[in-house]
């Protein structure tokens, strides 16, 4: 039985969970004159969120604004375009002075008074559960704002008493105004040994459904944040109020530099501080230079920067959080997840068959042949790009630079191109220096690029190669692949990597390279399609993963990113196996080599597409628009399998919500009309909603040490009770699995042995889990699409451990991941 970090609520516990919440309807001439306020400052985001951060922050209770998006019909219906919301009971006298200290504010001093007037008397303290219809067979429905309210009553109840973990004091979680547990006191920081990095750590929950549960459900997690004592590169801040009996403030700050002083300083929201002074409070006071240890003040580092402390508190940590739960809140029932013993995976085979890459992996792909391009500037990134092509091939490769091709087989060459012009971050005018690099003699012919590239998390770049040369190279049609080599100086506090630790990276970027093309091994294949292996895939079918995603925009709603990537599978015929993408740039559907080629060379997404009303209908269409493109001629009568992400993807189909199961709109429903054979497979990765796994009961196999969580087996587990078929697919990372990578699972960051205080520095990972939940089964039973998603992210198309997603869901993922717009800097390298 897996156990994990989720919990249901029994109906009959609702109120004395939930507790009660209280209400203020705004009513439409509210609306209107907060139509009328002034715009806030451009990049503390909307204007009504610092208004209920200032009065959570002055009256210490939880206080929350939602607009008419968020209210279900009946609320709308009683003409209440707006709601604000607090807990058990209304506010004091400072709701009205707070409110007219914000319009001030807003209103660059001026003394007008519009919106307290209109604040209406508030209804009596009700509990949630009013708000809350539960329905026979299907997922509890309730407005908006319950699902992110409706956890200020139960983090409080986890934050009377300390949370206990191994052989030391007890962290005491004090509530902060965000609504997570924070372990504020000075002792349970961590800290590294010359005390100049720090950790906090910090418990969230979240009210959720699970599709096929009645009950509403409870998911937990645990983090560590990262605290950046002067508060560089920090966008939030903690701060502990005077009064003992207030929760943590919470607040967005910014890091700005001063013109005229020439120096940077820590700036909050104005709004807060002046209805902190408005309500004659503590004064919010930043002083102009921080101290170098965090106390009442503590900035809140920006995860992608580089930290001399590890991310995560570990599996061990997360076990002691799971106890403290079931302890403090008695009534809730975890989920079940007993083993699917109907299910089973295909052994794991980390490593290339003996003899090499198969002549026939090249065949997915669809090209006749693929050359790899190793370029680099240094001698030890050519060192360990050939010894891994060694490895791969199975031979000794020994390309020159400015020499011809060295063959591997017929269908695959590598050579050599030194060129540290062209790989130097400095370097402005690249796209002279590419005649040095070979191209395609053909349409049959792909080149692919490995490029060296300088970097380490610890260094800031001023200007990154990375991205520019990314698209210079997509437009010649070479998908590309970094390997990443430390400079040669680094900072006192940033290690460099091990031997071990280099070695993987370079594995792993070439596999990443493979990806690219669309090369495939026997593993895949085997895994999927082995027939000794029960509900294998034994027909031909198309597995099409459809990846949707919002792109971060400064200002408005970002152009929507659509990937869609397909594997045509031949069971027992790798040669015939065929890896496609979705071209935008063709409007076709095109190999896998030059579609993400297509992809990388242009801007990222549409803003033709998107979430909203008026776009969401387009959305559908043009997906099914590519679908149909793909389903057809030679294809036409071959089922399909359709993978998508839960929560990237619900608010474009309405029947994948568990909320609207199955009853709205579906991908795939074109080629259904036109009597095609479609399933459609939900898969969730956010542990947020789904629960992380935390440890199993068995009898068998158990650790020695009773209070060391025990890793999931490599088994599919099944959601028991659930009407919808859904499944938890548990593992651990390969940093995790590793030789000594467990310190996590034995000691938590509170109580390791001082000889073993160097694993501080290192990411302490937890169990990872994807939900698996079939809405249509097609001409396949529910199982064995359960097992086939299963092995798709159980065994990689390329690397050694598992993938997030399954096969197709993560190629069309990665190509977005990858595309020069869209990520920081050097976050993702391997």
């Amino acid at each position: 039985m897996l156990i994990s970090l989720a919990f249901r609520v029994p109906a009959k516990y609702l109120d004395e969970i939930f507790g009660a919440v209280t209400a203020y309807p705004l009513t439409e001439e509210f609306s209107e004159a907060w139509s009328a306020m002034p715009r806030t400052e451009r990049g503390w985001g909307p204007p009504y969120a610092s208004l209920a951060r200032g009065l959570t922050s002055a009256t210490g209770r939880p206080v929350t604004l939602f607009d008419e998006y968020d209210l279900d019909e009946t609320e709308r219906a009683s003409g209440n375009r707006m709601l604000l919301l607090t807990d058990d009971g209304a506010m004091d006298y400072r709701m009205r002075i707070a409110t007219n200290a914000w319009e001030r504010y807003v209103r660059g001093g001026a003394d007008v008074s519009t919106l307290a007037p209109l604040l209406p008397e508030p209804e009596r303290a009700r509990p949630f559960s009013e708000f809350i219809r539960l329905r026979d067979g299907e997922v509890p429905e309730a407005p908006n704002w319950v699902f992110r309210t409706g956890m200020w009553r139960i983090m409080r109840t986890l934050g009377e008493h300390p949370l206990v973990i191994d052989g030391r004091e007890p962290l005491q979680l004090r509530m902060d105004t965000s609504g997570a547990l924070v372990a504020w006191k000075d002792d349970d920081l961590i800290a590294n040994r010359k005390g100049t990095a720090f950790s906090m750590l910090r418990v969230t929950g979240r009210l959720v459904t699970r599709a096929g549960v009645e009950d509403p459900v409870l998911c937990f997690d645990a983090h560590l944040s990262r605290i950046s004592p002067k508060g560089h590169w920090s966008n939030n801040v903690w701060i502990e109020p005077v009064d003992a009996g207030l929760p943590i403030l919470h607040l967005p700050m910014q890091y700005r530099k001063d013109k005229e002083l020439g120096d940077r300083r820590v700036t909050l929201h104005p709004a807060t501080a002046t209805i902190y002074e408005a309500c004659k409070l503590d004064p919010l006071d930043i002083p102009e230079e921080l101290p170098d240890r965090p106390g009442v003040l503590r900035p809140q580092r920006w995860r992608s920067r580089f930290h001399s402390l590890g991310s995560g508190p570990g599996p061990r940590l997360l076990m002691r959080l799971q106890e403290h739960i079931s302890a403090e809140l008695p009534q809730l029932k975890p989920l079940e997840y007993p083993i699917d013993r109907s299910i089973k995976l295909a052994p794991r085979v980390k490593k290339y068959q003996k003899g090499g890459l198969p002549v026939a992996a090249v065949g997915a792909s669809g090209y006749k042949r693929v050359t790899i391009a190793c370029v680099y500037r240094t001698t030890g990134a050519r060192q360990r790009m050939l010894a891994e092509l060694k490895e791969l091939t199975g031979i000794l490769v020994r390309p020159q630079h400015g020499g011809p091709p060295f063959t591997v087989n017929e269908r695959m060459d590598v050579v050599a191109c030194h060129c540290p012009d062209l790989l130097d971050h400095s370097t402005l005018n690249r796209a002279a220096l590419l005649d040095g690099l070979p191209r395609s003699d053909g349409e049959d012919h792909l080149v692919v690029a490995w490029l060296e590239t300088e970097y380490h998390q610890a260094v800031e770049l001023d200007r990154d190669a990375k991205p520019h040369l990314r698209r210079l190279l997509g437009h010649r049609g070479i998908p590309s692949q970094f390997l990443a080599t430390e400079p040669l100086v680094l900072p006192e506090d940033a290690a460099p990597r091990s031997a071990s630790e280099r070695k993987h990276a370079a594995r792993a970027a070439l596999r990443d390279l493979l990806r690219t093309a669309g090369v495939l091994d026997g593993r895949l294949p085997r895994a999927i399609a082995d027939p000794e292996l029960p509900s294998s895939v034994d027909r031909s079918v198309l597995l099409v993963g459809v990846h949707v995603r919002a792109q971060h925009a400064e200002r408005g709603s970002g152009p929507l990113v659509v990937t869609m990537s397909a594997f045509h599978v031949v069971p027992g015929d790798l040669e015939a196996w065929r890896v496609l993408m979705y071209s935008d740039k063709k409007g076709s559907w095109c190999r896998t080599g030059e579609a993400i080629a297509d992809f990388h060379s242009g801007s990222i997404g549409t803003s033709w597409l998107g979430r909203s009303k008026e776009k969401v209908e387009r959305t559908r269409a043009e997906i099914e628009r590519r679908l149909c493109n793909l389903v057809t001629g030679e294809l036409g009568d071959v089922p399909v399998v359709l993978f998508v992400d839960g929560p990237a993807a619900r608010k474009i189909w309405p029947g994948l919500p568990n909320t609207r199961f199955g009853k709205g709109p579906l991908p795939g429903d074109v080629l259904r009309e036109n009597g095609k054979d479609v399933a459609v497979v939900r898969v969730s990765t956010g542990v947020s909603e789904i629960g992380r796994p935390v440890t199993r009961q068995k009898d068998t196999n158990m650790p020695a040490d009773k209070k060391k969580p025990a890793a999931p087996d490599r088994k599919v587990y099944r959601l028991e009770g659930s009407t919808v078929p859904s499944w938890l697919f548990a593992g651990r990372s390969t940093l995790l699995s590793s030789k000594g990578g467990d310190a996590g699972a034995r000691y938590t960051r509170w109580t390791l042995p001082d000889d073993a205080k160097s694993e501080l520095r290192k990411p302490w990972h937890s169990y990872t889990a994807k939900e698996i939940v079939v809405v249509l089964g097609g001409s396949w039973t529910p199982t064995s699409l359960a097992a086939l998603t299963a092995r798709l992210c159980d065994q990689s198309i390329a690397w050694d451990g598992r993938t997030l997603l399954p096969g197709p869901l993560h190629l069309a993922s990665r190509a977005d991941r990858d595309h020069p717009d869209h990520r920081v800097s050097g976050e993702d390298e391997s």
